[in-house]
């Protein structure tokens, strides 16, 4: 058997997330068709594998045969050190590729890019970094999207995006279309949450007389957020009363399964009543675990958490959002689509616009999800809502929740399972940043 080339430390991450598991064959690159997981600086989960500061071995991607994206950054903020690279030669490989982001990396030939016959987006760096400029007015003939970025503004001087009036029209129309209630959650910095509290990490209240949840091989699951719904201004389709809780197990999944077996490495409980008298002392005998007892894990600092009623609305992210978008474009505008996939054909100041109104980031009951990768359910899913997002979340000094480099965790079940306070039957998944 061929042995795995070498990887980059950040590329190999890369990798793993794409698969949901460590590479071990060359074949297992040929399944790649997304990258966009490299690491940034703050980020804890890279403090042992930093960059040393000289270009780069990422020639396995050109290995990489089916891949379709490759997006060497997807930041949320402006600390991203440059990604050097020895030889991006290996692009040449990649005929399957859509979409490419190279802003944050040493890259600088774009006659390479005529290569991709497949390519319809590039994101590229500096203009006053690049050679070979001639190749980009080809490109743009082909119908490739080609976007350098402008002078930069700091996010704090930056303006709303303004799109143009069918796109306005067009997100208005989704917004009356999908809006539903939902509950955002927001975490107090510097707290020490109680047994009793609605919080991330922790102790979890328990009921001493019940059996501790626990996975398939009988360790013991960690709490990763408890809502005291009895704290909650909460109607329909969500319990009144009791606590509800979210468990998620060890290891590189946090005990997410993406095979669909019926291995459980998390659960969700309902307490329908809570005893006031319980105390953290009487629940000392069960050993119970914490993300205290992790060296990594997504809840790296427990913190109280306050509920507010909100609106949300069905945004990109949504395996739903494409065929929706499209026919409601139509409608509003009288016109089909342009293309399928309304990144295609849209100004990117209508996509800013687009995304910016229909925003579904952040911790939320309810609502509708986001992904920093895609909609891991399939089209006839019988997990239609959102019970709980728990996103990434940290400051300049702490790290409250951190799923692999920046991603989200959610899990989903049943509207009528809902309906029944049937919590057996929950889909749980997270990706990575």
């Amino acid at each position: 058997m061929t042995p795995l080339p070498h990887m980059d430390p950040r590329l190999s991450h890369a990798v793993t997330c794409s698969l949901n598991r460590v590479p071990g064959s060359l074949y297992d690159l040929k399944k790649v068709k997304i990258l966009n997981d490299f690491s940034y600086d703050g980020d804890p989960y890279y403090q042992s594998v930093q960059p040393s500061g000289e270009p780069e071995d990422f020639s396995a991607i050109g290995w990489m045969e089916n891949l379709h994206t490759l997006l060497f950054a997807t930041p949320r903020s402006q600390s991203i050190p440059t990604v050097l690279v020895q030889d991006f030669s290996f692009l040449a490989a990649c005929k399957k590729l859509k979409k490419l982001d190279l802003r944050w990396t040493n890259f600088t030939d774009c006659a390479l890019l005529l290569q991709l016959p497949a390519l319809r987006q590039v994101h590229l760096p500096p203009r006053a970094q690049l050679t070979g400029l001639e190749a980009l007015e080809e490109l743009t003939g082909r119908g490739v999207s080609v976007e350098l970025p402008p002078d930069y503004v700091p996010p704090e001087l930056r303006q709303p995006a303004q799109g143009s009036e069918p796109v306005r029209a067009v997100v208005e129309e989704l917004k009356k279309r999908t809006a539903v209630d939902c509950y955002t959650l927001k975490l107090l910095p510097g707290t020490a949450p109680g047994l009793f509290d609605s919080k991330v990490g922790g102790l979890p209240y328990w009921d001493a007389a019940l059996p501790y949840p626990v996975d398939s091989a009988g360790e013991k699951l960690i709490l990763l957020a408890q809502i005291n719904l009895e704290q909650l201004p909460a109607d329909g389709p969500l319990p009144r009363e009791g606590m509800l809780q979210f468990f998620a197990g060890r290891g590189d999944s946090f005990g997410a399964d993406w095979g669909g077996d019926t291995t459980r490495g998390f659960q969700v409980v309902w307490h329908k009543r809570l005893d006031p008298g319980l105390t953290a002392e009487q629940l000392a005998p069960l050993n119970i675990p914490t993300h205290a007892d992790m060296d990594y894990w997504p809840v790296m600092t427990s913190a109280a958490v306050t509920l507010e009623r909100d609106t949300s609305w069905m945004g990109p992210e949504d395996g739903r959002f494409d065929a929706l978008f499209a026919q409601v474009w139509e409608e509003v505008t009288g016109q089909p689509p342009e293309a399928e996939d309304f990144r295609d054909f849209l100004e990117e100041s209508d996509r800013d616009y687009l995304y910016e109104q229909l925003f579904t980031c952040g911790h939320r009951l309810l609502g509708y999800p986001y992904f920093t990768q895609f909609d891991p359910r399939e089209e006839d899913s019988p997990y239609d809502t959102l019970l709980l997002q728990l996103d990434s979340d940290w400051t300049e000094t702490e790290t409250y929740i951190m799923w692999a480099d920046g991603g989200v965790g959610n899990f989903f079940i049943n509207g009528e399972d809902l309906k029944n306070r049937d919590f057996s039957r929950v889909f749980y998944t997270w990706d990575c940043g």
